[in-house]
């Protein structure tokens, strides 16, 4: 009789074990087909000279997305200025980029290649000298990266003049498909010259040239400082970028940001998202140690209070404060006190090293023949913990002070 309860003890057991590794609902089939991800920036140029920060912030958040590449859509530098000028700017402008953990690839703009007004030469040369050709192909993977160059007229005020592709560069593109075998193509010019303001121009023979080609094509443009989307055309997916960094064009305000853009890349598919600069958060942005430093700020044993308080005199109160975390914090040492009671100084602020500690002094002064009211006197601290992130965190703490019978 034991030896039959036990069996059916260990047939339960079994199938409870079996139940938990093979009952429940089918686990899902992960998508294993290859795929790469990169960003591009908008224009950097336009705009106040706080825009190099917000490329510097692009910079740091697509070293978090880490891409396995990065392209531009033109006006890097402001330009159109004397030559020592425009090779600071250039200076500037791939100093911060060079920060970038992958590689990144310029295109050209108007403002980067446009003389100066009243100078006769362009800045082409030096473009070349600083960013790398105006016109050039690379493969990715499964993916063909084109760019090519809008501004070869040197001017856009009568597109049906001036914003053609010459046609070596149209033989040039031709010649350049045909070398390659890639399932995904992508190109990036400024100017996005398939929008009506660019009616006129010779875009549609490009377009034909993709037409031919019959790959999925991407098609990315700058220069309007404004997100715009014009969909599909045949196998070609139109899109123009805003900002990192540039002028912020207004009118559509909904469609004017700073941002970065991703694109999830498949032999199939391409699925594109738009990220505000300053949106996303490192990986490791809340370390586990910041919640137990904050939560040991909050008990407060850190602070200590010494004196109290003479009613109808001059009272010093002492406090002394400890900085028990890892990094330097600053801290504001102050009172709460009844209507007509005065206080010197108002407050102490200061700043201490990781382990330093520092006694301060509050000077309270109670009025005379006066009774205390129902308010208590009491010290507040406030320490401000500084995230790894770049936020701030107060953490106050209150001490109620004695009063003399």
């Amino acid at each position: 009789m034991m030896k039959s309860a036990m069996l059916w003890c260990v047939i339960g057991v079994v199938w409870l074990v079996s139940s938990w590794v093979w009952g429940g609902p089918e686990i899902p089939r992960v998508d294993e087909r290859e795929s790469f991800t990169f960003v591009a920036f908008g224009d950097r140029t336009g705009g106040p000279r706080e825009g190099i920060e917000v490329l510097e912030s692009a910079v740091e958040m697509t070293n978090w997305l880490d891409p396995d590449l990065v392209m531009t859509v033109g006006d890097l530098v402001e330009g159109e200025c004397l030559p020592r000028e425009w090779v600071k700017e250039a200076g500037e402008f791939r100093g911060v980029m060079d920060e970038l953990s992958m590689p990144w690839f310029a295109v050209a703009g108007n403002h980067d290649v446009y003389p100066m007004e009243g100078r006769g030469e362009d800045y082409t040369d030096l473009y070349r000298e600083h960013f790398g050709p105006l016109i050039y192909s690379f493969d990715h993977k499964f993916a063909h990266f084109v760019v090519m160059f809008s501004d070869e007229a040197m001017g856009y005020d009568e597109p049906g003049v001036d914003q053609n592709m010459s046609p070596a560069q149209i033989d040039w593109l031709r010649d350049d498909l045909a070398k390659t075998e890639a399932k995904q193509v992508f190109v990036f010019v400024h100017h996005p010259r398939w929008t009506k303001a660019y009616e006129g121009c010779n875009w549609d023979e490009v377009h034909a040239i993709f037409v031919e080609d019959g790959r999925p094509t991407t098609v990315v443009g700058g220069h309007i400082h404004t997100l715009r989307d014009d969909g599909m055309r045949d196998n070609v997916h139109y899109l123009t970028l805003a900002t990192t960094g540039g002028w912020p064009k207004r009118g559509f305000d909904y469609a004017t940001l700073h941002h970065v853009t991703q694109f999830q890349v498949r032999e199939d598919s391409v699925k594109i998202v738009h990220i505000p600069v300053g949106s996303i958060l490192a990986g490791d942005a809340y370390p586990g140690i910041e919640f137990d430093e904050i939560k040991d700020l909050s008990r407060g044993e850190w602070v200590r209070v010494e004196g109290v308080i003479d009613p109808g005199g001059i009272s010093p109160i002492r406090v002394q404060v400890e900085n028990r975390v890892l990094r330097a914090m600053e801290f504001k040492v102050s009172m709460h006190l009844p209507s007509g009671w005065d206080l010197q100084p108002l407050v102490h602020e200061f700043s201490l090293d990781s382990g330093e500690h520092k006694m301060v002094e509050l000077n309270v002064k109670t009025p005379d023949g006066t009774g205390m009211g129902s308010l208590s006197p009491e010290v507040i601290v406030r320490a401000y913990y500084p995230h790894v992130h770049g936020e701030v965190q107060a953490v106050s703490i209150k001490r109620e002070v004695e009063i003399e019978e």
